[in-house]
């Protein structure tokens, strides 16, 4: 099972618009520039031990919005492949969990969206955090995903846009 699960809300997206389909979104030109800014994920990914760095597994929804972000940390962690799950996209608790659960990462990176990421977070460490754009929280995970079972390490908020 996963040791370190980081959970992660996609960049700052476009607004809604009755012409684009909300999974369509794309990131912002400002958003895109927050991430990839000096302060934006790299900062956040170089919280990293080298061994999670090496063994980091990144997943994401695959809304648009949500694969432009995991290609930013991708590209952080020096082109480590993304994996696109549709539990993120739909904000599937019990699947996501069980996907988590069958999964030997290190270390999981997970990127998806509100409210999903803060519900995973509560659930997961018994602590709220409000996820902005960008924001990533890591949680130290024991034998049992169950409530409150895990450990928040850090928090980042996400990268001013």
């Amino acid at each position: 099972m996963v040791k370190t699960l980081i959970l992660v809300r996609h960049g700052k997206p476009q607004p809604s618009a009755p012409d684009i389909p909300d999974f369509d979104r794309t990131l912002t030109a400002e958003g895109i520039a927050a991430l990839a800014a000096p302060h934006g994920l790299a900062r956040t990914f170089s919280l990293l031990t080298e061994e999670e760095r090496e063994h980091a597994v990144i997943w994401s929804s695959p809304a648009v919005r949500a694969m432009q972000t995991a290609q930013h940390i991708s590209d952080a962690l020096g082109g480590t492949p993304v994996v696109e799950k549709s539990s993120l996209w739909y904000q599937e608790s019990g699947t996501f969990l069980n996907e988590v659960e069958a999964s030997d990462a290190a270390c999981l990176i997970a990127v998806g969206h509100i409210p999903f990421m803060n519900e995973m977070a509560a659930y997961l460490t018994g602590s709220a955090i409000s996820f902005t754009p960008g924001a990533a929280a890591a949680i130290e995970l024991g034998d049992v995903l169950d409530l409150g079972a895990g450990t928040l390490s850090w928090y980042v908020q996400g990268p001013a846009a």
